[in-house]
């Protein structure tokens, strides 16, 4: 039995919220083209299904350029069982990679997203994903070179591979200021380490009109290889073998090329397909596998028999996690009042010398319960 806890700083109103068709997701970012402060619009959808026992995992939608929120829960919703689906639309319907409309900060509104979404009772804190396409496709790459927040754990790209602003000269690169095509590599200029433990997978078509399949210049942009940039993030996440050789593993249909370049067992995988600058029903069905998760519902609730505690309660310094009859691996979100992630931990006993005092909330997630306790840190 695998049990993750999240370990959250929230306010009482925040107590087993639940996210919905409804749910109002507000994140508002200042940057030089909005000085007043601009709002995200986002979509939600969510499964009209029984939660998965751990709850819905979530996948983060990102639109191409010129797009919206709205059209990618249409292209997505009937691919991905038992996932909330979150879309956001971003600024001037575009992401700040290199020459777009938008200078946003829109890294900072993933994270901030991904730390509000793990905060609902009916979410699985450890199993958030994200797909973009195209232009959204750049931003997922950079979320993968980036991003540190553990609780992503796929990252997809249709029709969009890493480019030399992601990694170059053997590193891979973040940027330290405004992007640019006018800047060498684009801005993208300080040495980064991509986190490990996430699967990935990139579409790319080798007759693709906009991004070249083989590497090359486009749109404000000098692409890698797409066969070599998903050798490269294999790389970054462990592997030490040789780059796979043309032709890949053929998966497709009469209808539909497509060839499959995978590495470490499945966690890092190039599809090599034929959809233009799009995607088809090939492509779609493999995502639907790559994102599966078991959706059986929970059949232990709250009230559940097993005897979980923390001790002290109230605590000082540190508090400790009981789980009678249980001592396998745990994971251990920590968050901040706003919902921020401060910490991870795979500890079962967790320090409290450099936090304030308050009540704090750990929400406990088995294969066949779910339960949440508040902690009193003194």
């Amino acid at each position: 039995m695998r049990v993750l806890f999240c370990f959250l700083v929230l306010p009482f109103s925040f107590f087993s919220q639940l996210l919905t068709n409804s749910t109002s997701i507000n994140i508002t970012k200042t940057w030089f083209q909005e000085p007043s402060g601009w709002t995200y619009p986002m979509i939600v959808s969510v499964p009209n299904t029984p939660v998965p026992a751990n709850g819905y995992p979530v996948c983060i939608l990102l639109h191409g350029n010129g797009g919206q929120g709205q059209g990618m829960i249409a292209q997505f919703q009937n691919y991905l069982d038992c996932h909330a689906l979150v879309a956001p639309t971003g600024y001037m319907n575009s992401w700040n990679i290199s020459e777009e409309n938008s200078d946003a900060p829109d890294l900072e509104m993933v994270a901030d997203l991904v730390n509000q979404l793990q905060t609902y009772s009916n979410v699985d804190p450890s199993k958030i994903r994200i797909i973009g396409f195209s232009n959204g496709s750049a931003l997922a790459n950079r979320l993968f070179v980036e991003n540190t927040q553990p609780g992503i754990d796929i990252i997809c790209g249709f029709v969009s591979q890493l480019s030399e602003g992601n990694y170059h000269n053997g590193n891979f690169y973040l940027p330290s200021g405004q992007t640019s095509a006018s800047l060498p590599y684009c801005g993208y200029d300080v040495i980064t380490t991509p986190l490990t433990g996430r699967k990935y997978l990139n579409i790319c078509n080798i007759n693709d009109p906009l991004i070249p399949y083989i590497g090359g210049s486009s749109v404000g942009v000098t692409f890698l290889d797409a066969q070599d940039a998903a050798f490269i993030v294999a790389q970054s996440q462990g592997y030490y073998g040789n780059q796979l050789p043309n032709p890949g593993n053929f998966i497709g249909t009469p209808q539909n090329f497509l060839e499959e370049f995978s590495y470490l067992s499945g966690q890092v995988v190039h599809l090599k397909g034929d959809a233009g600058h799009g995607s088809n029903s090939s492509q779609l069905d493999y995502v639907s596998t790559f994102f599966s998760v078991d959706c059986s519902p929970a059949n232990i609730h709250e009230n559940s028999i097993v005897k979980i505690d923390l001790f002290p309660n109230p605590a000082f310094d540190r508090v400790e996690l009981k789980i009678e009859d249980y001592s396998s691996d745990i994971e251990v979100f920590i968050y901040d009042v706003n919902g921020k992630l401060v910490e991870y931990s795979r500890s079962f006993i967790i320090n409290l010398e450099n936090y304030s005092p308050g009540i704090y909330l750990f929400k406990i997630i088995a294969d066949s319960f779910t339960k949440e306790i508040k902690l009193v840190k003194k």
